[in-house]
C-alpha cells in the first residue's frame, strides 16, 4: 500500500487466552517448589461457549476507493492546478509526484482535503491536481514558470475565506497570459499580471480591485469568483450539469 500504511491502525488480536500461573505447593522433595499443576486440577465439565474466531482487520483496497466514481464537487478553501493533458500518470510523472495510488473521487477529494493530493481522470483534455499548493503565486512563482514550461496550458487556482485569499492564474505554452491575486486580511493586491481574458469581461471581473490604494467603489474578490473562473476557463469543480463517466484517478503525497 506504499505510504497509505500509516493511514491504518494495527488491529489487535482479542481472545487471547491468559498463559496460566504456576502455583507454589508442597511436595515430596520439598516445600515451596514451584511446580506446574495444571494437569493436576481436576477437570470440570463444561459447555465452553462457541466463540467466533476473530481475525485481525488488514486494510483493504476500498479503503483507497478503489471503486470508480463521479466527479465530487470541490473548490472552497483549497488550491489546484489544471493542465491540458491526456494522461493523469504523465502529469504525475512530469510535475515528479511520487508514491502515488489509484483512487476514486470520493476517496481522492477527502484526502486532499486532508494533506494528500488528488490527481483527477482527465476532464475534457485537462487534468486537475487538487492541494497542490497554497500561495504559489507568492511562495513559489517560479515552480509555478517551471511547470507551465511542461504543458500546452496551465492554470492555478487558490482561495481561503478565512484570509480572504483568492487567486487565478493562466499560462499559455510556458508563458504567464494572465495573474491575478487577493489577499484580504493585508488589504493588498499581490498580482496582476495581463490584460483581463475575455471569459473575464464576460463575468463582470472589470470591476475587480486592481490596486491596493484603490477608491472604495471598487469589488474585492471572493471565493466564488475563482471557481467562476476556473469554470469559465477549463473544468468546472462544482461538476453542475457534468455527465463525466465513472472514473479512478491517484493519490499521493
Amino acid at each position: 500500500m506504499g505510504f497509505l500504511d500509516d493511514l491504518f491502525s494495527e488491529s489487535k488480536y482479542l481472545n487471547k487466552e491468559k498463559p496460566k500461573e504456576k502455583k507454589k505447593v508442597d511436595t515430596a522433595v520439598g516445600k515451596n517448589e514451584a511446580v506446574d499443576t495444571a494437569a493436576a486440577e481436576p477437570v470440570i465439565a463444561e459447555s465452553a461457549p462457541i466463540i467466533a474466531e476473530v481475525k485481525p482487520e488488514i486494510p483493504v483496497r476500498a479503503a483507497t476507493g478503489s471503486e470508480p466514481d463521479h466527479p465530487v464537487p470541490f473548490g472552497y478553501k483549497c488550491n489546484w492546478l489544471c493542465v491540458k493533458s491526456d494522461s493523469p500518470t504523465d502529469v504525475i510523472q512530469k510535475l515528479g509526484l511520487k508514491n502515488f495510488e489509484p483512487s476514486n473521487w470520493d476517496k481522492g477529494i477527502e484526502m486532499a482535503y486532508n494533506g494528500y493530493r488528488f490527481i483527477s481522470p482527465v476532464l475534457d483534455g485537462y487534468v486537475l491536481v487538487v492541494n497542490y499548493g497554497m500561495d504559489l503565486i507568492t511562495l513559489a512563482p517560479d515552480l509555478l514558470d517551471e511547470n507551465a514550461r511542461k504543458f500546452p496550458e496551465l492554470q492555478y487556482f487558490s482561495t481561503h475565506r478565512v484570509s480572504e485569499y483568492h487567486a487565478w492564474v493562466k499560462y499559455i505554452n510556458g508563458v504567464l497570459i494572465r495573474g491575478y491575486g487577493w489577499c484580504g486580511c493585508d488589504g493588498e493586491v499581490i498580482m496582476n499580471i495581463g490584460a483581463l481574458t475575455p471569459e473575464e469581461e464576460r463575468l463582470g471581473f472589470a470591476n475587480l480591485i486592481t490596486s491596493s490604494d484603490a477608491s472604495e467603489n471598487v469589488q474585492v474578490p471572493t471565493e466564488d469568483h475563482v471557481l467562476e473562473i476556473a469554470a469559465a476557463w477549463g473544468v468546472d469543480t462544482g461538476f453542475s450539469g457534468s455527465n463525466y463517466p465513472k472514473a479512478l484517478g491517484y493519490i499521493c503525497r
